[in-house]
């Protein structure tokens, strides 16, 4: 049995006590991914499997205002090729969905931009993982694009970026970094086999997480 069939919370919760469960987090960036996999790697011995801390390696890298500095912006010059190398290093490294574990849960830390990757690798992660979506609702999109400009992070625009004559940068991502939210919150919809409203499980334990998922396993 793959895990993308929606299994019922009973066998859940045995693939969790064998070590054998195999979820991955899906969901917009800043939405809370990486502190709920780094609660379930704490509180219930999860491997943690962080795409971001992966990529951030492979470049050399020690933080991800370096990355977002060399990513820089799509009217940088030498933009597209950056782009191409980060997406190509996203896709080799979320492709690693059968990664050993050592008997333990495994917890899949996906990026913001995974929607974007090819179609063989999201089959991949949804035939491999429980692909659970950390759902942001749409009306937080003003909040997500005030939050891009006071903590930056590498962003693969995808050709969604728009620049109308006379616009300077900034104006341009201010209404280009919406269209792309919005275009990613479809796929991540289509991507994941469960939804969980970010909110619900904003300050949830390990144990209140998993029983979360659980809940929409019927």
């Amino acid at each position: 049995m793959t895990q993308n069939e929606l299994m019922q919370p009973d066998e859940f919760e045995a693939r969790i006590s064998k070590g054998e469960l195999r979820l991955s987090l899906v969901g917009m960036s800043n939405v809370g991914k990486s502190y709920r996999a780094k609660i379930l790697s704490k509180e219930m011995n999860f491997y943690w499997y962080d795409v971001d801390a992966e990529i951030q390696k492979a470049l050399g890298f020690t933080t991800m205002e370096e990355i977002s500095e060399w990513m820089g912006y799509p009217t940088s010059n030498g933009y597209a090729e950056r782009e191409q190398r980060y997406l190509a290093l996203e896709n080799e490294i979320t492709a690693k969905t059968t990664i050993e574990t050592n008997g333990k849960n495994l917890i899949f830390d996906t990026t913001g931009s995974v929607v974007h990757l090819p179609s063989q690798t999201l089959q991949k992660l949804r035939n491999t993982t429980l692909v659970v979506h950390i759902e942001a609702g749409e009306e937080r999109v003003a909040d997500m694009v005030e939050k891009f400009f006071r903590e930056p992070k590498p962003v693969t625009w995808c050709e969604f970026f728009f620049q109308q004559p006379g616009e300077s940068v900034e104006e341009s991502l201010r209404h280009s970094y919406p269209a792309l939210l919005k275009e990613r919150f479809k796929k991540y919809r289509e991507l994941g086999h469960i939804h969980i409203p970010a909110e619900e499980v904003f300050n949830a334990s390990g144990r209140e997480f998993l029983a979360a998922i659980a809940n929409r396993l019927t």
